[in-house]
């Protein structure tokens, strides 16, 4: 199960980090096509196509990689949340069986 966690946590890293990697790709693509119609003397009224395909790809990862970061943690918690159930259980038993041989002695 923990290899499990670290890909799923290893993806989302790399899924967030290409998200905001295309996110600021698209922000300076969006800046230069601006001071690229500022110079020609051209009104810009709209974003161009690549600069939309790339925020939509850079909204695409962020979003997936927030989610298997979140679906990380989940995992995390209710396995760490088992694992720590399971321990207290062994302890509550094993003073148990030595309270009955002390008694039975």
């Amino acid at each position: 199960m923990k290899l499990v966690i670290y890909a799923i946590g290893g993806l989302a890293i790399a899924l967030f980090t290409l998200g905001i990697f295309l996110y600021i790709l698209m922000q300076w693509g969006a800046l230069v096509e601006y001071h690229a119609f500022e110079w020609r003397g051209v009104q810009p009224t709209m974003k161009s196509p690549l600069t939309k395909a790339t925020a939509n790809l850079s909204y695409c990862f962020l979003g997936t990689g927030f989610l298997a970061g979140l679906f990380t943690f989940i995992l995390l918690f209710t396995t760490a949340t088992k694992k720590a159930h399971n321990k207290h259980l062994e302890q509550n038993k094993t003073p148990l069986t030595e309270d009955q041989n002390q008694i039975n002695s």
